[in-house]
């Protein structure tokens, strides 16, 4: 039934699975970037112990540089997953809001139906993949990844944009303060419209 099941979602005709998909033009892709332009308010998400939870987050995409900039991106809420360094959990909870700059990316490639209805996706890969800031005469450092996996398969640092409301997946590799290093390998979303 397994392979039954399988051969069943092939297809013998290539033109067939690749009909959903399009080759963004270069005027396309300015298209996209422009669409995704401007000030965003919103909330970053998290988990504190059990419960969903947020911060407030803004944000700005230039279309001009391909620019994403938070001028105070939201460091403590990571606490919540700092369990057994104290020094990384005092950087974390009291150095306050750090500036964040990030290189926003399009694809080459959409999903027809995305297209259609104006459903954007783009890369957002932080400067140098970190957050770099000095709390109480420490060097700190919040490393950032490529991807992650999860029970659903890869998560990446995407931006989604539909409608003048945009999402951002965080995808937090590790913190280090000083000599300390603790690993996070959690994914943050914020979500905030213009």
């Amino acid at each position: 039934l397994a392979a039954t099941t399988l051969t069943s979602c092939l297809s013998d005709d290539k033109d067939n699975n690749d009909s959903n998909i399009i080759n963004l033009t270069g005027a396309q892709r300015t298209q996209t970037l422009q669409s995704l332009a401007g000030d965003y308010s919103g909330f970053l998400y998290f988990y504190n112990g059990t419960k969903k939870d947020s911060v407030e987050f803004d944000w700005n995409v230039s279309s001009s540089d391909s620019t994403f900039t938070s001028t105070s991106f939201p460091i403590s809420f990571l606490q919540n997953y700092v369990t057994t360094n104290s020094n990384i959990k005092d950087a974390v909870t009291n150095a306050g809001r750090q500036p964040l700059v990030g290189s926003v990316n399009t694809y080459a490639q959409a999903a027809k139906t995305y297209w259609e209805q104006n459903y954007y996706f783009y890369l957002m890969t932080p400067a140098n993949k970190t957050l770099k800031f000095i709390y109480n005469g420490k060097d700190c450092t919040i490393t950032f990844d490529d991807y992650q996996t999860s029970s659903y398969g890869y998560i990446y640092p995407q931006i989604q944009y539909y409608n003048k409301k945009s999402s951002i997946n965080f995808l937090v590799k590790n913190i280090k303060v000083g000599d300390d290093q603790m690993d996070v390998n959690t994914a943050f979303q914020a979500v905030g419209s213009r």
